[in-house]
């Protein structure tokens, strides 16, 4: 199936960069993180490379399971310490649990190896590669993010992993060479919405996108269906749509990945009310001292919910902080105010950019900043 946005220079990109060390794709759920790994799969294996995805997110549950999956998708025509290693590997997680930690050892090692099968290179695309963490609750696994980044890091090239939660993954391995991955443009929609034969102004979809695949493809349907731009965002962000639901899905992974879950929620909404607070705008309306606020503030940034700016918070996903602002109060929004919500997204667009889109990648995290 065709991509739903070209972004060729993206795949370009990230295939070159396959020619050196780790590269690591990051970008807030819905970026396309996922297709872009597919595309670049694609593109390198039509260049003789064999490609080899791996899943974190379903993957890495247990050790055992970890390894064999791991081992089920790598080719045949492994061959030195890699295949001897693999075969280790897999004796290992075969044997059961108490030789979990053992296996993924062995595997790590294979991987380490892992150079070529059958005389052609390959290359190993990690989606959602944070989730190693979740084998740390195994017994002898406690620092696993450690030998993983160090395994893939010894490799020297063929080496991709994406991740939604970049603030963790640069803290696990600062070694690797992020690639965030840019919006989509005003002029790369605009593309897209004569390709569909579409009469769109693209800086109005990105502004109501926020340059996010996902919520462009939502949004696409309705101009597709004859439905106005933001009659489309409006019946798509009302409760059950499928923009409410991409973002309550999005809210919720991000509160669990974070610390504080119920004052977590009250520093989101307060951002979400009125962008660009600093810290002592948000002691003065969340009731709490600086050091509480602080510390909620922190594990906000660190699980990419929120971004700081000259000591200023923002929210990494625009669209989400709508949402936030409409259905995390505690009562249901009525079709007027999503209506005018909508109104007010639009409102903020650009004028309309020239055909050629800019592809300087936005600086999102910026890390815990000293707050005052």
């Amino acid at each position: 199936m065709r991509p739903a946005f070209d972004r060729a220079f993206l795949v370009e990109d990230l295939a070159r960069g396959c020619e050196g060390p780790p590269v690591l794709v990051t970008g807030p759920p819905g970026c396309g993180k996922t297709t872009l790994l597919h595309a670049t799969a694609a593109a390198l294996a039509a260049e003789g490379w064999r490609p080899v995805y791996l899943d974190l997110l379903a993957a890495a549950t247990s050790p055992e399971r970890f390894v064999l999956s791991v081992l089920a998708a790598l080719p045949d025509g492994l061959d030195g310490r890699a295949a001897t290693r693999a075969r280790e590997a897999g004796q290992l997680a075969r044997a059961g649990r108490g030789e979990g930690a053992r296996a993924v050892q062995a595997l790590l090692a294979a991987l380490a190896a892992l150079d070529s099968a059958a005389s052609r290179p390959v290359v190993l695309l990690v989606d959602e590669a944070t989730e190693i963490r979740s084998l740390a609750y195994f017994a002898g696994l406690r620092d696993v993010d450690g030998p993983f980044g160090a395994a893939l890091s010894a490799r020297p090239r063929g080496t991709v992993l994406a991740t939604a939660f970049p603030g963790v993954a640069q803290r696990l391995w600062p070694q690797m060479t992020p690639m965030p991955l840019p919006p989509l443009s005003a002029s790369e929609l605009q593309a897209e919405a004569r390709r569909r034969g579409l009469r769109a102004d693209g800086a109005l979809l990105a502004a109501a996108s926020f340059g996010s695949p996902r919520y462009a493809r939502v949004l696409f349907d309705g101009l597709e269906n004859g439905t106005a731009l933001a009659a489309a965002w409006t019946e798509e962000m009302g409760l059950g749509g499928r923009l409410e639901q991409a973002c309550r899905h999005t809210y919720e992974v991000l509160l669990l990945r974070s610390r504080g879950y119920g004052m977590s929620k009250a520093v989101l909404a307060a951002v979400a009310a009125e962008e660009g607070l600093n810290l002592t705008a948000l002691v003065g309306r969340l009731g709490r001292t600086p050091g509480a606020i602080r510390d909620y503030l922190g594990w906000l940034l660190a699980v990419d919910a929120l971004r700081v700016t000259r000591k200023r918070y923002h929210y990494v996903d625009g669209l989400l902080r709508h949402w936030v602002r409409l259905h995390a109060r505690g009562v249901r929004a009525t079709d007027e105010e999503i209506a005018d919500c909508a109104r007010e997204v639009l409102e903020t667009a650009a004028p309309a950019l020239p055909a050629e889109p800019s592809f300087a990648p936005p600086s999102r995290h910026q890390g815990l900043m000293e707050i005052d």
